[in-house]
């Protein structure tokens, strides 16, 4: 090794708890007086920093939650990221203490993206059809998602629910129902979906770390476009969410997951530990992964999307700048192709993504009575979903996708059979404009878009294999791009243990978009 990759593996190696995420806690510790007259000093902190002051008893979670709502009101309206205050529930959790729970993250306020089951708020998954029925009837569901219940027991307060696309269809987040989410970095940009929501509020700074989840992408798109930390993680690693999409009983199907976008590499590796089901068949849990390791990877880089297209030239850029830091860091990369049947993966990813919006039409008039229209309650977008799968026929749909994504996930496979870690563009492009990828766009130019510009995130659900974006990369513009790694199916520690690395090497804490509270 030469001496350019030891001191760069030394600089790594020697990455602590103490000095996570670059200066998130290089901030000054106050007493609790002073915490009440310089409360902006929390935003310098992930959540793990935030969790050691209460430790500490520096700050109170009262104080926490009170300061959340500030952010809030501070910078929500430039860029819609909350929907929902859930300020009585979090401060009524917060003044009864019952924020004493076992996981690292006990007393942080958090936020749960407007697409799982909770039963404190209303969610409706930014749609029209849920929204005006539970303004009839109240909420639909009662009881907490699994994942849910974990937060809770492990002591998170949830302070919001954050934005999402209808029923997190698009890679986007600008629901007819609740407006766009504006990107922190740039306003006239989307954040990013379908976790666009939790991305912004992230980004912005009102909370370190937010729940979202992940069907095609709906974790890494908006980590990538909003500069953050976003891992999807294994097929079955976390607790059910009762969100994003699932199969069926096969469990090949099984597209979504569920997990958080922060900040700091620490906050989701302390997040999953909380959420991670501990009885897997197949999966040994993970635990708490504290840092970086010594074992140096050979990492597979994949430009080519399924498409055939290569990425923009501001997206390579970035890829091969990442792929350069991992070979510094004394990694081995070198390129490679994925053999992989593009046009038949993108028809069949798209049929069974069609089925998932098939059911929505026949709950109309059982949930708003006889007479309701579909485009009146439904997107454009989700109508023209809707159309696409009764053509095919749902079953005819399913078994082809079945076929198309157990064949796919044995390419994946055979590849992680020489590659630790593949690394490739989380998007075809760079960060778009606000109404590019809009539910309102008419739906075979929309269709097309996605087509050409989503070309890598779908393909580690349908191989049921954990893929992180990590911020690595600025345009000139200011804009950041992400670089996607994945591993085989229950590799998270590789993964989290190369993001440490990476994020030792090439902090990203201090870079904070215009938009911050």
């Amino acid at each position: 090794m030469d001496k350019t990759r030891r001191e760069f593996l030394k600089k790594a190696l020697s990455f602590s708890l103490a000095t996570a995420g670059g200066s998130i806690l290089t901030a000054r510790a106050a007493t609790g007086a002073q915490t009440k007259r310089s409360l902006s000093e929390l935003a310098n902190y992930d959540g793990l920093g935030l969790a050691e002051l209460l430790k500490k008893k520096e700050i109170s979670p009262l104080e926490l939650v009170e300061d959340v709502i500030k952010r809030i009101e501070l910078v929500n309206p430039k860029i819609n990221a909350v929907l929902t205050g859930n300020f009585d529930v979090g401060k009524a959790r917060a003044r009864a203490g019952t924020v004493t729970g076992e996981g690292l993250l006990a007393g942080v306020p958090v936020m749960l993206k407007n697409l799982t089951r909770y039963k404190d708020a209303r969610i409706d998954s930014g749609s029209r059809l849920y929204a005006r029925f539970i303004a009839q009837n109240g909420p639909l569901t009662q009881g907490n998602s699994l994942l849910v219940d974990a937060m809770e027991k492990a002591g998170m307060i949830i302070a919001g629910i954050t934005n999402s696309p209808e029923i997190g269809l698009l890679d986007t987040t600008e629901p007819v129902l609740h407006g766009a989410t504006r990107n922190p970095w740039n306003t006239d940009y989307t954040a990013g979906g379908s976790s666009g929501g939790t991305a912004a509020a992230v980004a912005a700074g009102i909370v370190p770390l937010a729940h979202g989840n992940d069907g095609g992408g709906s974790i890494r798109i908006p980590a990538c476009q909003c500069g953050l930390f976003g891992l999807k993680p294994t097929r079955g690693r976390e607790l059910g969410s009762g969100g994003g999409r699932r199969g069926g009983s096969n469990e090949s199907l099984h597209i979504s997951s569920d997990l958080c976008l922060s900040r700091s590499v620490r906050d989701t590796a302390a997040f999953l530990s909380v959420v991670e089901t501990r009885d897997h068949p197949r999966l040994a849990p993970v635990g708490f992964v504290e840092g970086p390791s010594r074992k140096r990877l050979k990492i597979a880089l994949a430009l080519e999307a399924f498409n055939g297209k290569k990425p923009h030239p501001e997206v390579e850029k970035a890829i091969r700048a990442s792929a350069r830091l991992c070979d510094k860091l004394g990694h081995k990369v070198e390129e490679a192709k994925l053999e992989i049947n593009g046009s038949e993966f993108i028809d069949a990813f798209l049929g069974f993504w069609a089925t998932g919006a098939l059911g929505l039409e026949a709950q109309i008039e059982p949930l708003l009575g006889k007479g309701t229209r579909r485009e009146d309650v439904l997107e454009s977008w989700t109508i023209g979903l809707i159309d696409l799968a009764k053509r095919r026929g749902r079953e005819a749909c399913l078994l082809r996708a079945l076929k198309v994504f157990t064949e796919t996930a044995a390419v994946v496979e055979k590849t992680f059979q020489k590659y630790d870690v593949i690394l490739s563009p989380v998007m075809r492009v760079p960060p778009y404009k606000i109404g590019w990828h809009a539910p309102t766009v008419e739906f075979d130019t929309l269709l097309a878009r996605l087509v050409d510009e989503v070309g890598y995130t779908p393909l580690h659900n349908v191989a049921g294999t954990p893929a992180m974006s990590v911020p690595l990369y600025w345009t000139s513009e200011g804009l950041p791009i992400g670089s996607q790694f994945a591993a085989w199916r229950g590799g998270e520690r590789a993964l989290l243990e190369l993001a440490y690395e990476l994020e030792a090497a090439q902090p990203w804490a201090g870079k904070r978009p215009p938009i911050r509270a």
